[in-house]
């Protein structure tokens, strides 16, 4: 459920780099209907255990956050023929940073689904769960939203409102005036993480849905729908029907 905006606002940037997380051309798999959402054929995972590695995150607020992982991580395993093996390290599957040695607090991001291989084989971490301790935002409720989010990623999926059959029309000007004054994104930048929609084939759909868990917040006046009515949406924290549906299909039980 939506709640209120953090003062501090705190978004996923999807990649360290800011860059939507997908390299080489897409592999469609045959045996799955087409179609324009949230997981990507050649990202799944194609093993039932994805081992999940701690990098850092010794101390006090460390543990907090690990724990938290443990926790929301496993809400996605209800619905989805994955389990999460949480170790020591880095791993050959996904690999998480707490600390803010090389980004700031605030930074979360991971690469989609398999992804996260590439640099947790190279010893460089795949998610980014950066939370200030010090930033009184940082309650269960943000912890939730974010971990849901980015875990997503990991599984394969992308923005919601980043696909290709979103049905809403940016107000590019108003877009760029909020996000550069909020988070200091230039225009490439806020191209590739809000305004630009995915371009590579995707697989599964379920209907759009605003209030999917890998939705951004949208206050008003940066964009509407087809129709003309306006279009925002909250600070989801939950993971939605339509989450379940699509996930549940690309990884069945």
């Amino acid at each position: 459920m939506a709640g209120d905006t953090p003062k501090t606002f705190s978004t996923c940037s999807n990649t360290p780099s800011g860059n939507p997380a997908h390299y080489g051309p897409p592999k469609v798999d045959p045996s799955v209907k087409p179609g324009t959402r949230a997981a990507m054929a050649d990202v799944r995972w194609d093993a039932a255990t994805v081992n999940v590695g701690f990098t850092d995150g010794n101390d006090s607020w460390g543990q907090t956050l690990r724990d938290q992982v443990k926790r929301l991580a496993s809400v996605w395993s209800q619905y989805a023929n994955i389990t999460f093996n949480f170790v020591e390290g880095f791993t050959d599957d996904i690999t998480i940073a707490f600390e803010p040695s090389q980004f700031p607090y605030g930074t979360y991001s991971s690469y989609l689904g398999t992804d996260s291989r590439m640099f947790s084989r190279t010893g460089r971490p795949s998610m980014n769960l950066i939370f200030d301790p010090n930033n009184p935002n940082n309650t269960d409720d943000e912890f939730q939203r974010v971990i849901l989010h980015e875990f997503g990623h990991a599984l394969g999926l992308i923005h919601e409102h980043m696909r290709p059959d979103r049905p809403i029309v940016w107000n590019e000007q108003a877009v760029y005036d909020y996000y550069h004054s909020v988070t200091g994104w230039d225009w490439p930048m806020i191209q590739a993480q809000v305004i630009a929609p995915y371009n590579r084939n995707l697989i599964d759909a379920t209907d759009f849905d605003p209030d999917s868990i890998m939705m951004y917040p949208f206050q008003p006046g940066l964009a509407t729908y087809e129709d003309g009515s306006p279009f925002t949406t909250g600070w989801n924290r939950e993971i939605t029907q339509q989450d379940i549906d699509l996930i549940s299909r690309v990884y069945p039980q």
